[in-house]
């Protein structure tokens, strides 16, 4: 199809004229150019492409167009009958597909730059989820079975991954293929039903439906979940909802089990899990979610599921089941709830300050590159990198160094020249640039790439695909809390791109690491902390630390292990609230001597208590308290561990210091073995744990010692500048490749 080209200085776009027509007729649409400078009226589609093997046609200008099924079905559900709205003639669209030349790479990178006036400025954003299909499969089932086999496939990747470090390893066959991991999904016969149209025209009143009608609404599963929102979204109490109440038996399907059901199928749909779809749902001023023939406003999700989280973690938080429902879709709601909330109706930031125990906060840091490819690293996109172009119109603020703004950071790049490597790595550097910060390298995730990856190790892979854990992980939770660096900023280069040269101080390295903590059950956990334990408390007697010795900041074996299996972080004491602006409610661990740190070391003690690991103690905890309050400590202290110890390794330092690495630290895939080195950074929050792997040819400057990255580490007494002090005559070049 020709396209008429566009004026990027007069911010042309094309929009799509979908023309009237009867349900069964043909798709006709036309093609006009128009000017952002002249305040165009339409609506932005969002929506995603589906697969480019199953086509169908539409005509554009005349001409035949294929556009994918979802597509589609998009147009046909979006065009209007003839004649039913005031004679209009069509309905103005702006579909990127169609309205941007796709095979024009400097087109679809302006274009790229203008997505966030073209979101901001649209009158109403239709943010479509798919089509009902006709005969709906067992959908909850099959939602089971997709992440099962996501998660057989990053556990086969982590497999190999381990399997191809160590060369010499010979595996079973058994283990590689065993039958019977995978489990039988059993049979269920929900499935979401085929929603009723005239439940969704405008002016439909409940209050009208007779006895028989009432029916008809209670088994329409999707109308039922827009009672469900409504209810929520003007405040009312859970245990006021009949949807959200238990019944006697799990197995017993009533409508507010399907209710219940079919909500965590909306938000599981293909359009929750792509990239581009994040900005589409937060820049423009109205939207409203589609499904087939059902139409629920955006905003009234965003209450709905902000008041039940509200409602679940304060008044309402005894109300049974609600503490293990909707996790899922908070999981997924949230963060756009946030980001949301703070962009004003013309996309721009609020000015807002959000105050904290009296720490007020920029909001301009939910919207920094590193928070947001974190945030929304889960979401996937067909060209890898979009993984960071798809963020560039939510970024906000202006650089510490330059004051150049966040939006000239990254300009996007589709020429057969940027390949995703090279977008990664420049991204990743620029942001370091722009913030000054090392925080960038804290993601996790650095060492989860395939091991003949072409990016640098300081590079995260963005394209690999990582399990959602929420928005407020370990990267958001904890890292703001730390201060390695003593304050340094950030001084980089980089040496033909993938050399990152840096200064910084070696504080320590590791001499012995503990079993790996994965994603267990909680007798395997337990195990694990017991590894971990033992391991210290042998330590501490080979260094006669044992029963309140010395180590790096003078307290005991037990002082230190507690600290550090936390993070030296621990939850609030009041049951959490809603973790307004990713600032969960998370503080340091109190000095020794304080009654806030006797408050806090009790509830670790009745954790251990409760989990049986009472070795792990610091005291006795009376058996007898058994208060609401107690419950709730000693759920922060389950999270807090949960934060900093998934995913992690303890270990012993040569210094004598205890710490948690990440899983992969000690692996390696080099036949040169030594021990992993602990830096600190200007620039970086936590201490980074380093893989010496040998001399390396350094253009310009010949062999050089050279280290790859392998993650952050918590290092118990050198988490608050302390390894800086000395930094001027201790600091040394590092070369990561």
């Amino acid at each position: 199809m020709d396209y008429t080209p566009l004026n990027p200085l007069r911010k042309q776009i094309r929009l799509l004229t979908l023309l009237d027509g009867p349900w069964e007729e043909r798709i006709k649409c036309f093609l006009s150019v128009v000017s952002l400078h002249d305040h165009p009226v339409y609506e932005a589609l969002s929506y995603v492409w589906g697969s480019p093997d199953d086509l169908l046609e539409i005509d554009v200008n005349g001409q035949p167009r294929p556009v994918t099924r979802n597509l589609y079905n998009a147009l046909k559900r979006l065009r209007r009958q003839k004649g039913d709205i005031n004679g209009e003639a069509g309905r103005i669209l702006w579909v990127d597909a169609v309205c941007i030349n796709q095979s024009d790479h400097d087109e679809k990178r302006y274009q790229v730059e203008l997505m966030g006036e073209i979101y901001s400025r649209t009158a109403r954003c239709l943010l479509w989820l798919g089509e009902e299909p006709d005969e709906p499969e067992q959908a909850t089932r099959k939602q089971e079975r997709d992440q099962f086999d996501q998660l057989m496939q990053e556990s086969g990747d982590i497999l190999n991954d381990i399997l191809s470090s160590i060369p010499h390893l010979e595996v079973p066959d058994s283990l590689l293929s065993d039958p019977r991991s995978t489990p039988d999904m059993g049979v269920d016969d929900f499935v979401i039903p085929r929603t009723l149209a005239e439940h969704w025209v405008e002016g439909f009143d409940m209050s009208k439906l007779n006895e028989s009608e009432k029916v008809d609404v209670e088994n329409d599963s999707i109308f039922q979940v827009g009672c469900l929102l409504t209810l929520l979204a003007h405040g009312a109490h859970l245990n006021c909802i009949a949807h959200l109440q238990q019944e006697p038996d799990d197995k017993v399907v009533t409508f507010r089990t399907r209710t219940r059901r079919t909500l965590g199928w909306l938000v599981s749909r293909p359009w929750w899990k792509r990239i581009w779809t994040v900005q589409e749902c937060i820049l423009p001023k109205e939207s409203v979610l589609l499904y087939g023939p059902a139409r629920l406003p955006w905003g009234l999700l965003l209450a709905a599921m902000s008041n039940f989280q509200k409602h679940r973690t304060g008044c309402c938080s005894e109300v049974p089941g609600v503490r293990d429902m909707f996790n899922d879709v908070l999981d997924t709601i949230l963060p756009c709830e946030i980001l949301n909330r703070y962009v004003d109706s013309d996309g721009t930031l609020s000015e807002r300050k959000h105050a904290d125990n009296n720490h007020h906060r920029d909001i301009s840091t939910l919207f920094r590159p590193e928070s947001l490819l974190w945030t929304f690293r889960h979401r996937e996109a067909t060209d890898p990198r979009d993984k960071i172009y798809g963020i560039l119109s939510l970024l906000k603020g202006r650089s510490v160094t330059t004051g150049h703004p966040a939006s000239k950071l990254i300009t996007p790049d589709y020429s057969n020249s940027a390949t995703p490597e090279r977008v990664f790595t420049k991204a990743v550097y620029s942001i370091i640039e722009f913030s000054a910060s090392l925080d960038i390298l804290c993601q996790p995730g650095h060492i989860q790439r395939d091991l003949d990856s072409d990016l640098p190790s300081w590079v995260t892979d963005f394209a690999k695909p990582v399990n959602f854990a929420g928005a407020l992980d370990q990267y958001i939770a904890q890292l703001p809390y730390y201060d390695a660096c003593g304050g340094r900023s950030a001084a980089v280069s980089t040496i033909e791109e993938n050399i990152l040269v840096l200064e910084g101080v070696a504080v320590d390295s590791i001499d012995e690491f503990g079993t790996g903590m994965m994603y267990l059950g909680e007798e395997q956990q337990k195990s694990v902390f017991q590894d971990w334990y033992a391991l210290a408390v042998s330590h501490a007697k080979d260094n006669n630390l044992a029963g309140g010795g010395s180590d790096v900041d003078n307290v005991g074996c037990k002082e230190s292990f507690w600290r550090t299996i936390c993070g030296d972080t621990i939850l609030n004491w009041q049951p959490a609230i809603l973790q307004n602006d990713f600032e969960p409610p998370l503080k340091r661990i109190s000095p020794l001597g304080s009654s806030e740190r006797g408050r806090q070391e009790a509830a670790f003690n009745r954790w251990c208590r409760v989990q049986g690991l009472e070795m792990l103690q610091t005291n006795d905890v009376p058996s007898s308290e058994d208060s609401d309050n107690n419950k709730f400590s000693i759920g922060n202290i389950a999270h807090t561990i949960k934060i900093s110890a998934i995913g992690k390794k303890f270990f012993l330092s040569e210094g004598g210091c205890m710490g948690l690495a990440p899983f992969y630290a000690g692996l390696s895939h080099h036949r040169l073995i030594q021990k992993n080195r602990i830096v600190v950074f200007p620039g970086g929050k936590t201490p980074f744990v380093l893989r010496p792997v040998g001399k390396r040819h350094v253009p310009g400057l010949g062999m050089r010692p050279c280290h790859e990255l392998v993650g952050t580490c918590y290092l118990h007494g050198f988490m608050d500048g302390e390894g800086m002090r000395n930094f001027e005559t201790q600091k040394e070049t590092i070369y990561l490749v």
